[in-house]
């Protein structure tokens, strides 16, 4: 048991890491898209946001792969069998490669098609063009997908979480630079096209690093392996699907149905900030809890899992929480600072907000309960959160269409996001949970109401702080934001976290190696 303390140590140090380089990525995130919008237009910004949709619609070609050999390396690894690793990673990889390249393909047919058979659509060829360098940005990425599960499946992604945010800076840097100097949309495609070639030196020198067994080569192939990774990623799959549905289905909708420039402000805005809510969140309670459970379901032990998941309700309440707060209180001075006045003299980025509100209230009922799909994953469980995410998805879009059809706004479509966000994941998973669990409905949203009464009750003094301090500048929201954190976290672990696990905690943090 000592070891698996040992392990989970080290996939805290990771996400600790992962959650500093997070923080500037969201700085960049918010500083960049602003500068991008303005400079190319809200047209061509809105290109470019259905053009990036349909390529990313290719990684439905992952069919949940990626995801599958993060667990079962977690699980070869552990068990210190090296040579299935070995066939994990190579099956998984070449798979994806040959994968990537139909998927290119298909995109190359697609960019043809819109060019040859929509005559009279504005920048038709500026979107076909784009559409193809993309996806060829895409095929080379896509097989560097396995390095990354090979080195979250050593139980490294601290690594992974500093590759990432560096290459996320690059890339800022890049496309300030191109539209500084008076480039356009292809030229910012062609540099993500070069990016991606650096990217994958620095990505395969990680997975020596974290596995240096590690050896390319198709041989190592193994039929057996690709079939036990399809049935377990099928379902992961099917979770993707349901993602895909909402992000570039909403945002197709509403450029069928209104126009590019509603697509534009509800991906940056509503969208893209309550994205940010989701990765922090994940990035905190994603893969080390994931891995840690997988672990414990290995080893058989219930009862450290049962202890683990009374912990993890607890931190992702309050983390989710406090990150839903601020996302509501302090949006809109946030939003009159970033997107400034029109020409009109309007806040444009506030028409947003509504939206806003409503997908980040979807995301904080799913986010307080977030270990209850880390849990069906380690367990091979999780076809139960494909199947209902396929449908509340389905349903929530189509909805939406018919909304936005009888003229409402961009919030019909927010309203129905929420909707199924609280029927999925916050009522049908946590109900599943329970009966694997055996747990005692009742008692379990009882527990869970009180951990929210807890960090509502830690929220009151941070209000109190924004509502005298907040103003529509980045020191004053810095500061605001510092003030808040400083009051609501101690107060929510001081009426939350017992001394029982308070001591684990600290005897976690005593360890430093494996």
């Amino acid at each position: 048991m000592y070891n698996n303390y040992q392990h989970l140590n080290h996939l805290l140090k990771g996400a600790v890491l992962q959650v500093l380089t997070f923080g500037i990525s969201v700085v960049v995130g918010f500083v960049l898209p602003p500068y991008v919008m303005s400079t190319l237009g809200e047209r061509e910004y809105g290109i470019n946001v259905i053009a990036a949709s349909l390529v990313g619609v290719l990684a439905l070609a992952d069919l949940g792969i990626s995801g599958a050999v993060s667990r079962f390396f977690t699980l070869a690894y552990a068990q210190e069998k090296k040579e299935e690793c070995i066939h994990l990673a190579n099956t998984a990889f070449f798979t994806f490669l040959i994968l990537g390249s139909i998927g290119f393909l298909g995109l190359i047919v697609m960019a043809f098609g819109i060019y040859y058979l929509n005559p009279a659509m504005d920048d038709r060829q500026l979107v076909a063009t784009i559409i193809i360098i993309n996806g060829l940005t895409f095929c080379i990425n896509f097989p560097m997908n396995i390095f990354i599960g090979i080195v979250n499946g050593t139980m490294r992604q601290e690594l992974t979480g500093v590759q990432f945010v560096v290459f996320r800076i690059l890339g800022a840097l890049t496309t300030f630079l191109i539209l500084f100097f008076g480039g356009r949309l292809i030229a910012l495609a062609c540099a993500n096209l070069v990016l991606i070639f650096v990217n994958m030196i620095v990505l395969l020198k990680l997975v020596y690093i974290a596995f240096p067994e590690f050896i390319l080569r198709f041989s190592y192939f193994r039929k057996e392996i690709l079939f036990k990774l399809i049935r377990y990623g099928m379902f992961t799959f099917l979770v993707f699907v349901s993602g895909v549905i909402i992000n570039p289905g909403s945002f197709l909708t509403i450029s069928a149905l209104i126009n590019f420039e509603s697509v534009a402000l509800f991906s940056l805005v509503a969208i893209g900030l309550s994205d940010h809510f989701i990765n922090l969140t994940e990035t905190i309670m994603g893969n080390w809890l994931t891995s840690w459970l997988t672990l414990l379901y290995a080893n058989k032990d219930k009862d450290l899992a049962d202890k683990t998941l009374r912990l993890a309700y607890k931190l992702s309440t309050c983390f989710a929480t406090f990150f839903m707060f601020g996302l509501i209180v302090w949006a809109p001075s946030f939003l009159m600072r970033w997107g400034g006045t029109n020409e009109a003299g309007d806040y444009y980025y506030l028409k947003a907000y509504p939206s806003l509100v409503l997908l980040t209230l979807g995301v904080w009922i799913a986010q307080c309960q977030s270990p209850n799909t880390k849990y069906l994953y380690a367990i091979a469980r999780h076809a139960f959160i494909a199947y209902a995410g396929l449908i509340g998805n389905t349903l929530a879009i189509a909805a939406g269409a018919v909304l936005l059809y009888c003229g409402n706004g961009i919030e019909s479509m927010a309203w129905c996001i929420f909707f199924s966000m609280l029927a999925v994941r916050g009522t049908a998973v946590p109900l599943y949970v329970c009966r694997i669990r055996k747990e005692n409905v009742v008692k379990y949203f009882l527990r869970i109401f009180s951990y929210i009464g807890r960090a509502g009750a830690a929220c009151l003094i941070p209000y109190i702080i924004s509502y005298y301090l907040l103003a529509p500048n980045y020191p004053r929201l810095v500061l605001v934001g510092f003030l808040c954190s400083i009051t609501y976290f101690p107060i929510y672990f001081l009426i939350t976290i017992n001394k029982t696990e308070w001591e684990k905690i600290r005897n976690l943090l005593r360890i430093k190696k494996l």
